[in-house]
């Protein structure tokens, strides 16, 4: 369940995000309640899409959807990038924890294809491991 947040200070991503064929999860504006939790209204414009819907005991997988996602979407995150001012913009990859007591470090790889995508639109990666 890889997903894609993209953050903006000036620049509201609403209309991009009614346009896009991308699948959008969410659109907040700066100051806009987030959700139906009690989080905090957005600090930043801010638009979340989807990248892939394996599961998060499945890196791999996310990995390989997260690559083909950058690959085949390129000319529309390259439109995102000229219409709005992205301050930042990570892929934020949910992670399912293999650590119990057998297993003493947890390591996934990120091969370099995948970097260079990512650092094609200037995204950071986020690996988020959840017990």
């Amino acid at each position: 369940m890889c997903i894609l947040k993209i953050f903006s200070d000036t620049s509201s991503f609403k209309r991009f995000a009614l346009a896009t064929k991308l699948e959008v999860v969410s659109a907040y504006d700066k100051g806009e309640m987030r959700g139906v939790t009690k989080k905090p209204p957005a600090e930043q414009y801010q638009i979340t899409l989807s990248v892939s819907d394996a599961e998060w005991d499945d890196f791999k997988l996310q990995v390989s959807d997260a690559i083909i996602f950058l690959t085949s979407n390129h000319d529309e995150l390259l439109m995102l990038h000229s219409t709005h001012e992205v301050i930042d913009g990570y892929l934020d990859f949910p992670i399912e924890s293999r650590l119990d007591g057998d297993i003493a470090v947890q390591c996934d790889h990120l091969p370099k294809q995948l970097i260079k995508l990512a650092s094609n639109f200037d995204f950071g990666i986020l690996m988020s491991i959840y017990e």
